[in-house]
């Protein structure tokens, strides 16, 4: 009988740690990063250079921040429903840049941007793969 109520009492805890991780870590709601304040305010072209010059540091500075970033609008990507799924800033080189991937969440009317546009976005930093690398992006200010 003893081991009967152990086995329950386990199944117990087992049922209500799964159920805690359930509702309160995998449906735990994101940081809004449109409204939210940046941790850093930066050109892309400063941005891109911090990277270029010492990665292990930039990756300890900017790495999982929020980043607000401006410059010069070099690339537009467009999805095959018309919404923008990326803009790459121009950071004086060819082939790299800052690529700020925009969240469905933050797009609005985004049909105006044009290459050569100075625009500032503000997402998280998750990487440097020659180019530098921003997620959840939103427009903050298109001029």
């Amino acid at each position: 009988m003893k081991i009967r109520n152990l086995i329950a009492v386990f199944f117990l805890i087992v049922l209500a740690l799964g159920a805690y991780v359930y509702f309160f870590v995998y449906h735990k709601a994101h940081e809004d990063i449109y409204t939210a304040e940046p941790d850093i305010t930066i050109t892309a072209e400063d941005l891109y250079s911090a990277f270029q010059e010492d990665e292990l540091s930039a990756n300890d500075t900017y790495l999982g921040k929020i980043i607000r970033v401006s410059g010069t609008v070099l690339e537009v990507e467009v999805e095959n429903g018309g919404e923008i799924s990326a803009i790459r800033l121009d950071v004086g080189e060819l082939l790299d840049g800052v690529v700020c991937e925009m969240d469905r969440v933050y797009l609005r009317e985004t049909g105006e941007i044009q290459p050569g546009d100075e625009i500032t976005l503000q997402g998280i930093c998750t990487g440097y793969l020659e180019d530098v690398i921003l997620n959840r992006c939103g427009i903050i200010e298109l001029e």
